[in-house]
């Protein structure tokens, strides 16, 4: 019959199917290519040392403050500092030389020791009161323990506290140590952008990935100029304790 078309429906379905087989079979290796590729970015990322929240130690049970050392009490009364996992992350690994010996009498804020790394200084103060028992000498011939064990083998100092309530209670424990060392990842990526911008360092800014991510032990790379300025700004809210009192 004139003007009568026949169109076999089947035909046009089946075309429709192998074009959808084809669509799969071409989606398939392609969004197993973009997981391949985000492994390896997340593998790439581990390799150069991003420093994330992910990757520092945070024990629940132990007092942080806030010029990032840690503080635990032990049943006989006796209490361990050290430097949390942050700070390692932070500068890598470093010399302790100590200030205060076993027997002396130190206040909260008392300048008890400097941190080494590569000839540049940080000064370290007291985050509690107390007498000083014992300085733990591994950390004057196994340094990267303090990188490696900063909550375990990698302890500075243990003080027999004289006001461990009061001076523990701005202090940060549990989920609060959690959220603050975020917060301080932040402050410290802020503290770094102003600090080498100040210094004429912008050379440096590769201390940051590519989007402004940091890595890890960075500060060793960096002047003696920054430091001082991690010193005076990032650490000063608690260095300058004794002054404020």
């Amino acid at each position: 019959m004139e003007g009568f078309h026949y169109y076999n429906m089947f035909e046009t379905k089946g075309l429709e199917y192998i074009l959808t087989i084809i669509f799969f079979a071409l989606l398939i290796p392609f969004w197993m290519i973009l997981n391949k590729k985000s492994a390896i970015g997340r593998r790439i990322k581990e390799a150069l040392g991003v420093l994330s929240l992910k990757r520092l130690k945070i024990p629940m049970g132990i007092y942080h403050s806030a010029n990032h050392l840690w503080m635990y009490l032990s049943k006989a009364g006796i209490a361990r500092i050290g430097f949390d996992d942050l700070l390692m992350h932070i500068t890598g690994e470093i010399t302790v030389v100590p200030v205060k010996q076993p027997g002396e009498t130190i206040k909260k804020g008392d300048l008890i020791a400097y941190m080494n790394q590569k000839g540049k200084q940080l000064k370290v103060f007291s985050p509690i009161s107390g007498s000083i028992k014992q300085f733990n000498t591994i950390l004057e011939n196994e340094t990267e323990t303090i990188t490696s064990d900063p909550y375990g083998n990698g302890w500075m100092y243990e003080i027999k506290p004289s006001n461990w309530i009061a001076e523990t209670s701005q202090c940060f424990v549990a989920e609060d140590a959690i959220n603050w060392t975020s917060s301080e990842l932040v402050r410290f990526k802020d503290f770094l952008s102003a600090s080498l911008w100040k210094n004429n360092a912008t050379s440096s800014l590769m201390a940051l990935q590519d989007g402004g991510e940091l890595r890890e032990h960075l500060m060793s790379e960096l002047p003696q100029e920054i430091w001082d300025d991690f010193q005076n700004e990032y650490l000063k809210d608690f260095s300058e304790h004794k002054n404020n009192e």
